[in-house]
């Protein structure tokens, strides 16, 4: 079937003038790895654009903490519409599964429609799209996904107990976090300047099971870039957020830490468990690494 190509109308006087159309609606009859092709489709989706993978996808953990039912970061499963389909991969209008980053694993589980079921085996983020590369290729339309929950709630206790670490660590000895790993079973934190003692570490680990016992409240929240930079000074790498990003997402672990942050978190500490400084090594001059994992309560 035919495209409609808009601006090869005759030029009759019409607004706008068909060169100088700026902004079209159209509907998908096709999906390639990297295209699309517009013609009319009963029922199919309204684009404005000729590209899914320009088109968004709506994050749904990304929402602010305001004590909705269920909570972002705890959704588990969610309803969504296939706007690309990839070799490997489907790009979908929204999500709740994590794509790696930030030292977050990504998130895996399945996704299911009528007559079949395909398993995210990973989820990825590429010049803004979200790919969720599966076993098999869902067809166009709806489906519905479904999260490994045991993983990622995992990720979630490490998550925010880095924070909380991390936080801790800033207080007491002014060393901040340049990196961390998260893993289901134990995360590493690099600190600098830093030179730990055993001494040290026990106070590290004594005074996070502390903070944790008094069951701080986990907020979510959006604030402005510039107050942002006036609370945190030198606790996290603000620099490497770029400066285009005004509004940045705020994770408050009670009054032991305030950091921007894309990952998932918990609703309070108390669901964290207990830390345990596994160990410590020198990454290089005033860098040291602590390894830890989660005990239960």
């Amino acid at each position: 079937m035919p495209t409609h190509v808009l601006y090869m109308e005759d030029r009759r006087g019409q607004e706008p003038d068909p060169c100088y159309l700026r902004e079209f609606d159209a509907t998908v009859l096709e999906r390639g790895p990297d295209f699309v092709v517009r013609d009319a489709w009963p029922n199919a989706l309204s684009l404005r654009s000729l590209s899914a993978s320009t088109m968004p996808t709506q994050v749904l953990y990304m929402e602010d903490r305001r004590g909705q039912e269920p909570d972002p970061c705890y959704l588990r499963e969610f309803d969504a519409t296939v706007l690309e389909r990839g070799p490997d991969f489907v790009v979908l209008d929204r999500t709740a599964f994590y794509a790696e980053g930030g030292g977050q694993p990504y998130d895996t589980g399945s996704l299911s429609w009528s007559g079949g079921e395909a398993k995210v085996l990973r989820v990825t983020k590429e010049k803004g799209v979200i790919r969720h590369h599966v076993d098999r290729l869902p067809p166009e339309g709806a489906v519905r996904g479904i999260i490994d929950w045991d993983r990622r709630y995992a990720h979630m206790r490490y998550h925010t107990s880095q924070h909380l670490l991390s936080g801790l660590v800033w207080k007491i000895y002014a060393a901040r976090t340049v990196g961390n790993q998260l893993y289901t079973d134990r995360a590493r934190v690099d600190f600098q300047p830093a030179s730990f003692t055993p001494e040290d570490l026990a106070r590290i680990e004594a005074e996070s099971n502390r903070a944790i016992e008094a069951a701080h409240e986990v907020r979510i929240f959006q604030e402005d870039r510039v107050v942002v930079d006036s609370k945190i000074g030198d606790r996290s790498l603000l620099d490497l957020i770029p400066a285009s990003i005004r509004r940045l997402r705020v994770i408050q672990v009670g009054t032991e830490d305030y950091c921007p942050c894309g990952g998932t978190h918990l609703r309070n500490t108390s669901e964290i468990g207990r830390v345990h400084v596994v160990e410590k090594r020198s990454k290089g001059k005033e860098t040291d690494r602590i390894t830890y994992e989660l005990l239960p309560k």
